[in-house]
This record gives C-alpha cells, structure tokens and sequence, in this order.
C-alpha cells in the first residue's frame, strides 16, 4: 500500500473523514495598520466551539503574490470545522517591507486571531500556521519562535502571545544562507541591511529546538525551486531535537505542479488532519 495512502489512513482514523459543507467567508478584514495587512476569515457553516484555528500564508518570494492565492484551502479547512484565516503582509517590494517585517506580521496575524477567539468559537490554544513556499518559511518560523519578534508590531496585541501548535511547511526554504536560489531573495529581503546578517536571522533552521512546534513538511522530488535538500535539512534538524515532525515527499514540482487534482486533494486533507490531530499548547 503506497506511503501517502498509509499516512491518509493513520491521520484520518483520528479526525475523522473530511466534511464538504459551505465556508462562510469575512473577507478584506484588517489586522494591521498598515494596508498590507488584510486577511480574509473562512468560518465553518456550523457553529462551534475549542476548534482550532489556522493562519494561512501565500507564497511569491517575499515580493509579491496575494492571501487570494490561499482561498481555496482556506474553505476547505473552514469545510471540515476549522477556523481559517488567509492573510496578506508587508512584501519586501513595498515600504518598510525589508525583514523581518514579514515575520511581524504573520506573528501579529497569529495575535488577532488569538484575540478573537471567543468570538470566532476557536481554542486559543489550538493555533497552527501553514504557508507555501516563501509562506511556508514563515509557517516554519512561527512554530521555532517562543517569543514575539520585537519591532514595529510588537506593541500591537502585546498581551497576546504569537506562538502557534503547529505548522504547515509545503516546500518553504529555511536555510537563506545557501548560495543559489535565494541570493537574489536575500538582497530584497535585507533592503539597506547587511545581506549576510539578514540570511542569518531570516533561516528557521538555525533556531530549531526542543520547543519547536511539530510541523509537515510536504515537498516535491522534482521541485527546481526549492530544493529537496531544504527541506531534508529541516527534517533531520527537527528529528535531532525530537520533535514531532511528518515528512511527505511527492512526485511532482514548486506549488505541486504535475500532480492531478485529486492527489493535490488527497495531500490538503492529509494537511487538514495534521493541524486537526496537533496537541494544544499547554500554556
């Protein structure tokens, strides 16, 4: 029996079969000052209560692409219970938009939904954080950190902690110091800042630690764009730390191109079942 189909079957008998209901949608809400920060809320057709909550995160280099780009998984997890928001943040192709200011705002995204827990019928402590690509870094940076970054957001929600249960990785980079292919992200990631410095701080990898929260890893064999061996590294770096991790690798490329449709499917509910299936915080 194939490996995707086995894991499907072991995280499924734990939340159950995937439901198929309508997302009602809040769509262009802002958690931020600035205009970057907008997010759209999917919210189940049902109301509920101590469901978990999900920060979703687009993809496009850290220099562009849109939180419209995540729609779709957005109402999928709100469709099996879960509270969903896809958010927008400071690209380093706008002002103020050199790192960490992507981090500040995915890390404030993860406070406003906290925040309106009550209101939104979610666990505060049930939390998660999922991205593709350059989003899927940021997924990986929000479960490593235990603390809120300091800088220009962190007076925003102060009392809220930015800490999330777990996290989504789908072929996100966390080591910036490699040469290629992320030379060129590096220079429009460090704006007027020493490049070598931001490569450092801006790669997950180096902060993994006991205390990390268990991620997926979803990863294509034959992506050119972000290399397998990234994701491998952050694997192995999550195994030495023992902490709980799964690894899902596919036959296909960057953003899960030559898969069919029904296999994209089948990987987005294996995605759903981890984050339904991660372990409150305990604090």
């Amino acid at each position: 029996m194939p490996l995707l189909v086995l894991i499907t079957l072991f995280l499924l008998s734990i939340v159950g079969p995937a439901r198929t209901q309508d997302a009602a949608i809040r769509a262009d809400l802002a958690y931020g000052l600035d205009p970057a920060e907008m997010l759209d809320v999917c919210l189940p057709p049902v109301a509920g209560a101590a469901r978990p909550g999900i920060v979703l995160i687009h993809g496009g280099g850290w220099s562009g692409g849109s939180r419209k780009s995540m729609l779709g998984y957005c109402r999928e997890l709100a469709g099996r219970g879960l509270v969903a928001i896809n958010i927008d943040y400071r690209l380093t192709s706008s002002l103020g938009g050199a790192w960490p200011a992507q981090l500040q705002d995915a890390q404030l995204a993860v406070r406003w939904l906290r925040a309106h827990a009550g209101e939104l019928g979610i666990d505060p402590r049930r939390i998660c954080a999922s991205g593709n690509s350059a989003g899927g870094h940021l997924a990986v940076y929000l479960a490593v950190l235990q603390r809120t970054v300091p800088g220009d957001r962190a007076t925003q929600l102060s009392a809220v902690a930015s800490t999330v249960a777990c996290a989504v990785d789908n072929f996100g980079p966390v080591d910036l110091t490699a040469a290629s292919p992320f030379r060129n992200a590096v220079v429009h990631l460090a704006g007027n800042n020493d490049q070598g410095a931001v490569a450092r701080n801006a790669s997950p990898l180096f902060l993994v630690d006991a205390a990390t929260a268990p991620i997926m890893i979803v990863q294509g064999d034959d992506d050119i764009e972000m290399p397998p061996a990234q994701s491998a590294a952050l694997r192995d770096a999550l195994r030495r730390a023992h902490v709980p991790q799964l690894f899902l690798a596919f036959p296909g490329g960057h953003e899960f191109k030559s898969l069919a449709p029904a296999e994209r499917q089948e990987i987005l509910q294996l995605e759903a079942a981890f984050i339904e299936s991660a372990p409150p915080l305990s604090r």
